[in-house]
């Protein structure tokens, strides 16, 4: 994936992160499996994932990446990419041109946060 500059397309973004959440929920689902439990909460720390186990390790470096991120980039990648809510979840809080500029934003550092 790489570093994200202000130049890359903005569906290259998306993909990008989409991916991430769809591995994401497939290591929960392949770490969970073997531990019994199963937590879809993106405040769950690191330290609950120490071990050797790859999937939990993957796990842990998406939480610590979105626990990086200001609010409304946590907002925005957690409604548009993890629990996709609904389709336009951000149109009481944010004008058109606000949500694309902070999703660009929220995109951008959550993918460098993963690097």
């Amino acid at each position: 994936m790489g570093k994200c500059n202000n130049r890359r397309k903005f569906r290259n973004l998306c993909n990008d992160t989409s991916e991430v959440a769809r591995l994401y929920f497939k290591a929960l689902q392949s770490a969970n499996v073997r531990s019994g439990k199963y937590d879809l909460n993106m405040a769950v720390y690191s330290q609950a994932y120490q071990g050797e186990d790859v999937h939990k390790l993957y796990i842990s470096k998406i939480e610590n990446a979105f626990r990086l991120l200001d609010v409304d980039s946590k907002r925005i990648i957690n409604n548009d990419f993890f629990f996709n809510n609904y389709k336009f979840w951000w149109l009481s809080l944010y004008s058109t041109a606000t949500y694309y500029r902070l999703k660009r934003v929220a995109m951008c550092r959550f993918l460098e946060n993963l690097a």
